[in-house]
């Protein structure tokens, strides 16, 4: 297995605390837009139908118009401001760019969903690269995005680990051919056996890599 190069993340459930708040912004979203009554484990079953216009029209069962978008971020930005990164991230990612590893996050989420949520919570000083569930081909479990980051860090996937929290996340890893890290510390996790490798904590994450180095090739950091 070659020695990882970079760290790609998934955002809601990895890097920030959003399972509650942003489920529960879509089902408002999707009843007020005339859509139906859902919990917010029937939306997040959705969520590998693509990014945002996508799992909107699903439910709604009609193409999403610009108005209904513009509903939509509207709410989203409500929940930015009460969106928080998980204990310990903020060290765990200054500690990986201090060891060398180049970090990104692929997201399902849109960019302009994102936008508010980079900036306020310090992510866009501390992961440069961030492609955006709106910018790729296919939604995951597909391999487009994190594929498309890969190239972006100027890196083959194989040389990249890619952590989330859940199984399309892991699935997504390992058709690109990287590592799949699950993130298990939200509370929301959901069970994804069979993937190799988890790390409970966020500092897990840098201590798995470290003896994925320790085992490589000869030059491994």
């Amino acid at each position: 297995m070659p020695v990882p190069e970079a760290v790609v993340f998934d955002l809601d459930g990895t890097l920030l605390d959003t399972m509650t708040v942003v489920p529960a912004a879509y089902v408002r979203v999707i009843r007020e837009l005339g859509g139906p009554d859902l919990t917010p484990q029937e939306l997040v079953a959705a969520w590998h139908l693509g990014p945002s216009p996508a799992v909107l029209a699903h439910f709604l069962g009609r193409e999403t118009t610009g108005d209904d978008l513009e509903h939509f971020y509207a709410r989203m930005t409500e929940c930015a401001a009460a969106t928080r990164l998980f204990p310990g991230i903020t060290g765990l990612l200054r500690a990986l760019r201090d060891d060398g590893y180049a970090l990104a996050v692929y997201t399902s989420a849109t960019r302009r969903g994102v936008g508010a949520t980079l900036a306020r919570t310090g992510l866009t000083e501390l992961v440069p690269v961030v492609v955006t569930g709106d910018e790729v081909a296919r939604p995951k479990p597909a391999p487009d995005g994190l594929l498309d980051t890969c190239r972006l860090l100027g890196i083959p996937a194989t040389a990249a680990a890619y952590v989330g929290d859940a199984e399309t996340d892991l699935q997504c890893a390992t058709a690109a051919g990287a590592i799949p890290v699950h993130a298990r510390w939200s509370s929301h996790t959901i069970s994804a056996a069979g993937f190799g490798y988890a790390a409970e904590r966020p500092g897990d994450v840098r201590t798995l890599l470290a003896g994925l180095g320790a085992t490589g090739a000869t030059g491994a950091r």
